[in-house]
């Protein structure tokens, strides 16, 4: 268990610091200053927060004062949520205590062990045996929920201490001896999306999850769009929110969705095992997101307006080299016809799960929201060659078919999934406003290729001269 004490006189910091060594598994980092203590808290994850109010704002400056605490404490509350603080005062003010309740109390779940605990306390420090005694109850949570053996599957993760906090949380949260997570996805988020399943002492399954953890903001944002946007699907086409983590780990956080059985593949996975049943997938998807294509409207809008959806104008001039000559100007001021309504935003094939119901269902978030009508089925469909963990595509497309890709028919020609192929591109015709939104989709989705160290550049090139030829109707 990690405590910061922020204590700027040397003799009672000492006499804290003792006591709280005394008991077992506690280490004490001790700062004197809120210049000290905020950069501390910025370079590694505490547990608990023991902040004395008056102190100085800087080691060694005399100008110590109730508010450099209280910036501390702030900064905490705003960007490390997950973390309790402790104010510990000499200056025994109830009106301090009260306010500190009354207009910042929190109350959580902090161990997942079922009962709430306070997140911010005030201890007097005549009285510093009742922090002792919070200190130790804490650290005994802590303890149980350090005993749960967590151990990945699958390609290695290097996960940080506080997301590995929220699985053992997770956990802990239902009764279990261990904890297996595999990594299932990554896309424009930088949180994490791995398949966790926690385990009784007989090492039997007793929950499988998609657990996403990340920081704290991201997975806000996560949850806002699964209630605003995503719980509008059809019924079964989405893992149900099962937990959601807020507290204990710091500046981090973690929503878990439930699903049947403990087996969980992607749709990479249906398409290298069997063709022709991930082709059904489209098809299925598409019905999922029914509501939101009622709710569609259209627009007449520029190509570059399209573009920068996908990529700005700031990300498309650091690529500029990649262009190799390719001119976008007449392209990107030509006008056409759109629909636009909610969609996934990143819905590559690792994005679509099948748990043993062997249904199809939408996971990470973060990116829903309103946009052009084709995106989905077209990130779909060119997520099998631009993905890091598309399946093999046994040499195709050839850089020719890829500028055909327009023609799906031409371009899908002896891709070892091409009735998945055809059936992403009837999808993304269905719904959109028109066919050359189809292909200014698939012009901006090529174009944002370029800035990825790992995408294949010429076919990435290939597919928006094939675009621009199209809706310009000049070779490029």
């Amino acid at each position: 268990m990690r405590i910061l004490l922020v204590e700027d006189k040397p003799d009672f910091a000492a006499t804290i610091d003792k006591a709280l060594r005394a008991v077992d598994g506690c280490d004490v980092i001790w700062k004197k200053s809120k210049a000290t203590a905020l950069a501390a808290l910025a370079d590694e994850p505490f547990d608990v927060v023991l902040l004395d109010r008056r102190i100085p704002s800087e080691d060694g400056v005399l100008d110590d004062d109730a508010s450099h605490g209280w910036d501390v404490f702030q900064t905490v509350r705003e960007t490390l949520p997950g973390t309790s603080v402790w104010f510990i005062t000499a200056t025994e003010d109830a009106d301090f205590s009260a306010d500190v309740l009354n207009e910042f109390g929190r109350n959580g779940d902090i161990h997942c062990c079922g009962r709430d605990d306070t997140v911010y306390r005030v201890f007097w420090k005549r009285r510093m045996t009742d922090c002792v005694a919070a200190v130790r109850a804490f650290r005994a949570d802590v303890q149980r929920t350090e005993a749960i053996n967590l151990s990945q599957i699958g390609e290695p993760v290097n996960l940080r201490p506080e997301e590995e906090r929220l699985l053992k949380l997770f956990g802990r949260r239902h009764d279990g001896v261990s904890v297996e997570a595999r990594p299932l996805s990554s896309g424009l988020s930088g949180a994490r999306v791995l398949r966790v399943t926690v385990r009784n002492a007989a090492g039997q399954a007793i929950v499988t999850s998609i657990a996403k953890v990340g920081a704290f903001e991201e997975i806000r944002v996560e949850r806002t769009r699964y209630y605003g946007e995503i719980a509008r699907l059809i019924p079964g086409s989405t893992p149900q929110l099962t937990g959601d983590i807020t507290h204990g780990a710091s500046g981090h956080a973690g929503i878990f969705y439930g699903v049947v059985g403990s087996e969980v593949s992607d749709l990479f996975a249906k398409l290298s095992a069997d063709p022709d049943v991930g082709a059904e997938a489209p098809s299925q998807l598409r019905a999922a997101q029914a509501p939101w294509y009622s709710a569609r409207d259209g627009e007449r809008v520029r190509v570059g307006a399209i573009r920068r959806r996908l990529i700005s104008d700031v990300a498309l001039a650091k690529v500029e080299n990649e262009f190799h000559g390719i001119d976008i100007a007449a392209v990107e001021l030509l006008e056409i016809d759109v629909a636009l309504c909610v969609q996934h935003g990143d819905l590559h094939c690792a994005n679509v799960l099948f748990d043993d119901r062997d249904l199809p269902m939408f996971i990470d978030y973060p990116e829903a929201g309103r946009t052009l009508a084709s995106l989905d089925p077209i990130a779909l469909e060119l997520s099998t060659i631009f993905h890091k963990h598309a399946p093999d595509r046994h040499g195709w497309p050839s850089e020719g078919q890829a500028r055909e890709w327009p023609d799906v028919g031409a371009f899908a020609a002896g891709a070892p999934f091409e009735a998945y192929l055809l059936a992403c591109r009837d999808w993304a015709i269905s719904v959109a406003g028109s066919q050359q939104e189809v292909f200014a989709v698939g012009y901006a989705y090529a174009l944002r290729q370029l800035k990825y160290a790992d995408t294949d550049k010429d076919l990435a090139r290939a597919i928006i001269r094939g675009c621009i030829t199209v809706l310009t109707g000049v070779a490029v």
